[in-house]
């Protein structure tokens, strides 16, 4: 509907030799405006809002500057080409009702009112003159036809031609990174797509609409310009229609700027107090050292060198043991930890290359992947506390898709650091990955994690992960028992033959011995000691220290081991962290199973001992290593030991280990040396006492796992233990 005065302006117009010069394009993409291209320059309401007023609205029509102007319900719209750019008297910014009401109108009307004949055909009236008589109407020449395209071929051609660098720019390194690792396991945003292309980014709640011409795009993140998801919904068409490849994208890579003056400063702070630890010793050590390390661990916080502030907090930590005469307070721990800052430091302070400097430093938060589906059987939970200040819990979860290039386990942590909460008692987590209940609830069942993000065998609490309870948690399935040992060795080979793994690390297993030998606890270590002896006469220990923190897992230690003893006749099967200390292989058992009831070998087959030489080297690091702890504790001046560093070096150049003797014997000339003067220069000896644990560390990790083999067979009787 339209009053006279409109249908007079629009008739006029037509009758006069068609629209006005240059309306041809507006017409053409008021034609080309479906419903879909209007939703996406505004929103469904909107249209449909827009579709009732324009059964009864009042209008009036006129042309201005090959626009058209509409005024509908007292406001003015200039409708012009692209539809996008239409302005709107009303104080809306956006495209508007009044707006989409005059598009719908104009459609209307034009396709109903237009004749049939295309306005180039329309007869046209030719000039006379005064020496020629007036020409006869004629229609001009036929000219070639035009092709047309729609709509969605335009959106696809500039989609096509849009250039890649402009989208990984605006999606930023990390967001992009995420994009990419989804994509390589076959996950993209969904889309539909019409004249216009609709893409729901779930991860981000939100949905993007790309419309011709693109710059008029429209995201519900209300972004005028091209914001991260804009840019991954073109990036996601480009992949989707092969007009990229996977292979042709590369991750971004970092590109933080390092202040590396501030990190030379806050290593010259670190080093200071190190020095001062190491040359005085422990027995000389301030009360408040540990507050010193926390302090130095706040400046590595702030300089950004996460490495550095690891280990301070770690010192910091051990250094409150030692104050306290913790029971679990370890020299060599505590040695191994300052030595191995030191170095970071120092090296830190020469280093001059960014690359390498970026290496050393570390990173604040673990780099997550994306990777596939993953099925996961709840195993067991632990409470965790670290030296450095967190504590938690961490839950572990047999891996139904370990095998190929995946690990067989995978955890989760419910980590939170704890140096500021003052003893106040943290309350219980929520479950992640968007189920409902505790962090303890997620034992219960199976689970089916979708988009799980990985970082070694580490677990994401991302949200863009999503996880399905699939049923009631049953270890008796071929997916636990095929990842249990009954071989002692297979297991020793298996796990540290190729890369023996960080002190820090976890690795994690399941093994079932025949039986028990023994359980017993150790005053002097305060360690609870469970032997067990597999099918092949091979035995290994499951051992734990004490803990004030683990009372109460220690006492059910113990309980497990008379279980065990008392019932021969019954399976055991134990899952826990395999690591191995002076040259044996120990377990810390972190559950214990009685009701797995996996196959046992056969025993057509057994073992062929391990013999060798490996112990040797394994006894001489670890006494090297323990004068090194000498020195940490009574101090680097007040050592005297050079006699007992020169008879090492003399058994090491015996050995082979010529250049650790070299060592040793630079160590205990320097350390003479220092006893006759008064100048106080302890960089020079930190750093060949430093290269000499170095050095001791990488040997007794060569040759720990013959070693440990080598042990398997031994029948060491423990004096002090208590049935």
């Amino acid at each position: 509907m339209c009053n006279d005065t409109s249908s007079l302006a629009y008739t006029t117009a037509i009758q006069e030799g068609g629209l006005p010069m240059g309306m041809d394009e507006l017409k053409k993409a008021l034609a080309e405006a479906d419903d879909d291209y209007l939703i996406g320059i505004s929103n469904k309401g909107i249209v449909k809002r827009a579709y009732k007023d324009s059964e009864t609205a009042n209008v009036n029509l006129g042309f201005v500057n090959q626009s058209a102007e509409v005024s509908v319900e007292n406001v003015q719209c200039i409708i012009k080409v692209p539809l996008a750019e239409s302005v709107c008297s009303c104080p809306s910014r956006t495209i508007c009702r009044h707006i989409v009401t005059a598009i719908l109108w104009l459609k209307k009307e034009w396709q109903e009112d237009t004749p049939t004949v295309p306005t180039a055909a329309l007869p046209v009236s030719q000039p006379t003159t005064a020496d020629a008589p007036a020409a006869a109407v004629t229609a001009p020449p036929t000219m070639p036809p035009t092709v047309s395209v729609s709509r969605a071929e335009k959106l696809a051609q500039e989609l096509t031609a849009y250039p890649v660098e402009p989208l990984v720019k605006a999606m930023k390194k990390k967001y992009y990174n995420t994009f990419l690792e989804k994509a390589k396991v076959g996950v993209l945003p969904s889309m539909e797509e019409s004249s216009t292309i609709t893409v729901d980014i779930l991860e981000d709640n939100t949905t993007v609409k790309l419309l011709s011409p693109l710059n008029y795009s429209a995201c519900t993140c209300h972004s005028k310009e091209l914001c991260k998801h804009k840019a991954a919904a073109i990036l996601a068409w480009k992949l989707k229609h092969k007009v990229i490849t996977l292979e042709s994208l590369s991750p971004a890579e970092e590109t933080t700027v390092m202040d590396i003056d501030r990190f030379k400063v806050c290593a010259g702070h670190c080093i200071h107090f190190l020095e001062r630890i190491l040359s005085d010793g422990l027995v000389r050590t301030p009360e408040d050292a540990a507050e010193y390390a926390e302090a130095n661990a706040l400046l590595c916080h702030q300089a950004g060198i996460p490495e550095g502030e690891r280990l301070l907090r770690e010192i910091g930590g051990r250094l409150k043991a030692y104050t306290a005469h913790s029971p679990e307070f370890r020299t060599d721990s505590l040695c191994s930890v300052m030595l191995e800052a030191y170095r970071l430091m120092t090296d830190i302070r020469q280093e001059t290359d960014s690359e390498k400097l970026r290496q050393r430093i570390g990173v604040f938060k673990d780099s997550y992947q994306v990777t596939e589906t993953l099925e996961l059987i709840p195993l067991a939970q632990r409470s965790f506390s670290s030296a450095a200040g967190y504590e938690g819990e961490i839950y572990y979860f047999v891996n139904k898709n370990g095998g190929n290039g995946q690990p067989p386990f995978l955890t989760y942590s419910d980590v939170r650091p704890s140096f500021y909460e003052n003893g106040r008692k943290s309350r219980k987590s929520e479950a992640p990955w968007g189920l409902y209940g505790l962090c303890d609830e997620l034992m219960r069942f199976e689970l089916r994690l979708l988009l799980p993000k990985l970082s070694g065998i580490r677990l994401s609490a991302s949200s863009e992960t999503k996880a399905m309870q699939l049923r009631r948690t049953d270890l008796n399935c071929p997916a636990v028992y095929e990842k249990i040992y009954t071989d002692f060795l297979r297991l020793i080979k298996d796990n540290f033959s190729q890369n023996f793994p960080a002190e820090d690390s976890e690795t994690l297993v399941m093994l079932m011995p025949e039986k028990c030998i023994r359980s017993f606890f150790s005053e002097t270590e305060q360690t609870h000691t469970i032997v067990v002896e597999d099918f092949y006469g091979q035995q290994l220990s499951l051992k734990a220290r004490y803990h004030s923190k683990t009372r109460q897992y220690f006492e059910q230690l113990a309980d497990v081991g008379e279980t065990m003893l008392s019932h021969p006749d019954k399976s055991y099967v134990i899952f826990g962290n395999a690591y191995i200390e002076n040259g044996t292989c120990c377990i810390y058992p972190m559950a214990v199973f009685d009701s797995i009831h996996a196959p046992q070998p056969s025993h057509e087959a057994r073992q062929a001992r391990e013999n060798g030489t490996s112990g040797y080297f394994a006894n001489l690091f670890d006494d090297i290593r323990g004068l090194l702890c000498d020195i940490t504790e009574c101090g680097m001046y007040a050592f005297d030991g050079g006699t007992v560093l020169k008879d090492r070096a003399e058994e090491c150049e015996q050995a082979g280990l010529s250049v650790l003797a070299g060592k040793l014997r630079d160590l205990s000339g320097q350390m003479a040396a220092q006893a006759h003067t008064f100048r106080d220069d302890p960089a020079a000896m930190l750093r060949l006492i430093g290269e000499i644990y170095a050095y001791t560390a990488t040997g007794a990790a060569m040759v720990a796992v013959r070693c440990a083999a080598e042990k398997l067979y031994e029948r060491e009787e423990n004096d002090e233990f208590t049935e």
